[in-house]
Parts: C-alpha cells; sequence; structure tokens
C-alpha cells in the first residue's frame, strides 16, 4: 500500500513538474551560465519576413537594477543561414563583438523586441548589418557613459547605434544625454527612439 501512495505521490510530483516548466516558459540552466542566469525562454520563432539590419533588443528579469530602463541587451540581424536554418545576430558581448543564433538570443529573455528603422531601405538596412559584422572580435566597451562610432571597443546598444549611424546617418539613441548614462545609448533608448518601430514581440512574463 505505502509503495501504491509513494508511486502515486512521485507521478503527481513529476507531473506537477512538467506543468510548471512548460508553463513558465523556460527551462532550467546552470547557474554559472553568466547569460542563462534565469534559464532558457523558449520564445516562439518570429512570425514574420526577417530583414538583413533588422535591431533585436531583449529583457532580463530584474536586470533593470543593473542597466537603467527595462531593455537589456541588444544586437543587430546579419543573415540568414540556410545550413543552420536560423538567423545569425552580431552584438557586443563582455568576450566582444561575436555572432550568434537569433534562437540563441531569444533564450536569454524573458521578453524579446525586434525593430526596425523609419525611413531606412531593405539595402541601407543590410548595410548596417555588414557594418556591425566588420567589427567582429573588437573588445567589449565598459564605458557606457559614452558613445562613439568609430572607436576601439562597443558595448551592444552602442554597436547598433554606431552601425546606423556610420551607414544611414540616422541617429537612434532616443535621448542625447541622461543623467543615469551621461552621452551613452541605451537598449531602452533605442526601443523608445522615434526614428525606431516594432514589428515583432514577445513577452513570457505576461
Amino acid at each position: 500500500m505505502k509503495r501504491k501512495i509513494r508511486s502515486a505521490l512521485s507521478g503527481l510530483l513529476i507531473s506537477l513538474f512538467f506543468l510548471l516548466s512548460t508553463s513558465s516558459h523556460y527551462a532550467r540552466a546552470s547557474s554559472s551560465d553568466i547569460y542563462h542566469p534565469y534559464g532558457y525562454f523558449i520564445h516562439p520563432y518570429p512570425n514574420i519576413v526577417l530583414k538583413p539590419g533588422d535591431i533585436i533588443v531583449g529583457h532580463y528579469p530584474g536586470q533593470e537594477y543593473t542597466v537603467v530602463g527595462y531593455w537589456s541587451h541588444a544586437g543587430i540581424l546579419y543573415k540568414y543561414d540556410p545550413t543552420i536554418g536560423d538567423w545569425l545576430v552580431v552584438e557586443a558581448l563582455y568576450e566582444g563583438v561575436t555572432v550568434n543564433t537569433l534562437r540563441e538570443f531569444m533564450s536569454r529573455y524573458s521578453a524579446v523586441i525586434i525593430l526596425r528603422v523609419y525611413g531606412v531601405s531593405d539595402t541601407q538596412a543590410a548595410n548596417a548589418a555588414r557594418w556591425a559584422y566588420s567589427k567582429l572580435g573588437y573588445p567589449y566597451d565598459y564605458n557606457g557613459y559614452y558613445k562613439q562610432v568609430y572607436g576601439p571597443s562597443y558595448y551592444c546598444s552602442e554597436l547598433v547605434w554606431a552601425a546606423y549611424m556610420a551607414t544611414t546617418g540616422v541617429d537612434i539613441d532616443a535621448y542625447y544625454w541622461l543623467p543615469q548614462n551621461w552621452y551613452g545609448v541605451l537598449p531602452g533608448e533605442i526601443v523608445a527612439d522615434s526614428d525606431t518601430y516594432a514589428v515583432w514581440y514577445s513577452n513570457l512574463e505576461g
């Protein structure tokens, strides 16, 4: 009898764990993984036609306490790779400017938004993406209080902002100066800028 009760309880716990894990839309990750501190978030793949130069911005839950504003990180879509069936995203991480897949990028964030820039042609947007890709291997810029188009290093939103400034002249930094970050550019400023607009959004926090 006790064995049956234990078996039933075990089955109930397994079912409960499965229900909780699927309803929260993320799988557990190692706490030592600095890019997935909250697990791997499972977003639906964007159901729109994506383009080179699309800007992707993500939100870490709770990171508004370390990064000013809701949005935490930004990257730029470079090109679609048919061999892996996914888009490549150029982004500046702590190890420097690098390329990751769109699925990997989205898996780090509980909310993701994809933006485009008003008045910019597909060709111009693709040029911005190629410009960002040309900075592959550049080190990470730890000075978030300033930004420069042609610098020796880049932080995430600085790279995206610089790519569009260098190739189109469009300034996607919503605020020239903020008390919180002086003359830098935050991911949230790119989202808030009047030159950008959203084409896709996913939020697993509800």
